[in-house]
């Protein structure tokens, strides 16, 4: 039989099997992207953080940046996706598009501006609050005995829980001493890691346990940075009592920050007509989203630590 390749026979097959080569070639690829993905870390929806800005608010400068430098400087090992998103308060595609991922359950936090302004219903107007208005809109059974605030943490719980989990992890002396309990950091590592895809190996394991424990003490040092922020008057938590006198205080002021406007701010005009800058009213909500607010939930904290660092 020959089966010698000449010039006609590959012209030959090239002008009429062409076809089948692509799709070969194409089958391939999409199987090798199918078993990359695959076997690839997935992150889960706990290890990625959304920061949303709304009600009038503007993004900053740092927009550009504060994905990439937030994964690097901010948060720890475990956060694997960064996001940082402004919605427009009256634009109708920005609105849908931020209740539909609030029905997904995605967000870790968002600023909220705090500033009056004017309502006109039926021609007549009045002042309302931006940031009561958000507040009010997480309320169910509004007014009523019953009602509760479940979209949102409230921040003095949010505070003594991290004590309490900090002091699980470091012991009664949390405040003092950096020095975590080994066994302690290895169950709070694999309570929540033990099926991640980073650390299949005994050895891969035991790098994740030492990056669990730079996380942990990382986190302490974030939480007494905070915490003296809100002692010192930086930080303020902003309380709101509903008509059924119930009082939530799940918005944390952090508009002292000098330079927060390179981030996020909001504008208002000045006596002379001059449009500026401004950030004193914007307050940090952190949203509670079920089973995935995990002990990455304190992640927030390291989250307005690195700010006070970068902003003040």
């Amino acid at each position: 039989m020959d089966a010698k390749i000449t010039k006609e026979r590959l012209g030959n097959f090239l002008a009429y099997d062409w076809l089948k080569i692509v799709i070969a070639i194409a089958i391939a690829v999409a199987a090798l992207c199918v078993f990359f993905t695959t076997v690839s870390t997935q992150p889960r929806e706990d290890q990625i953080y959304e920061l949303y800005a709304y009600s009038e608010l503007y993004s900053g400068g740092d927009m550009a940046v504060f994905e990439e430098e937030t994964r690097k400087n901010a948060f720890s090992y475990d956060i694997l996706d960064v996001r940082y998103e402004v919605f427009g308060q009256y634009d109708v595609y920005e609105q849908t598009a931020y209740q539909a991922r609030r029905a997904a359950g995605q967000g870790k936090a968002i600023f909220v501006n705090g500033r009056d302004y004017v309502y006109i219903e039926n021609g007549e107007e009045s002042l309302k609050n931006h940031l009561v208005d958000f507040v009010e809109s997480g309320i169910s059974n509004f007014g009523l005995e019953t009602e509760f605030c479940n979209p949102y943490l409230d921040f003095p719980k949010l505070f003594a829980d991290c004590e309490d989990y900090l002091s699980g992890v470091f012991g009664e002396n949390w405040e003092t001493s950096d020095v975590p309990d080994e066994a302690a950091v290895k169950s709070v590592f694999l309570a929540r890691n033990k099926d991640d895809k980073r650390f299949r190996t005994a050895a891969k394991k035991e790098a994740g346990i030492a990056l669990e424990r730079a996380r942990l003490i990382k986190l302490r040092t974030d939480y007494l940075g905070v915490r003296n922020a809100v002692e010192s008057g930086l930080f303020s938590f902003t309380p709101y009592t509903s008509p059924a006198d119930k009082t939530y205080t799940v918005a944390l002021n952090v508009g002292r920050l000098p330079k927060l406007s390179e981030l996020v701010y909001y504008t208002e005009e000045d006596e002379d007509g001059t449009v500026v800058k401004r950030t004193e009213d914007i307050h940090f909500i952190a949203y509670y989203n079920g089973k995935v607010s995990n002990d990455l939930r304190f992640e927030s904290f390291s989250l307005l630590n690195w700010m006070i660092g970068k902003y003040a």
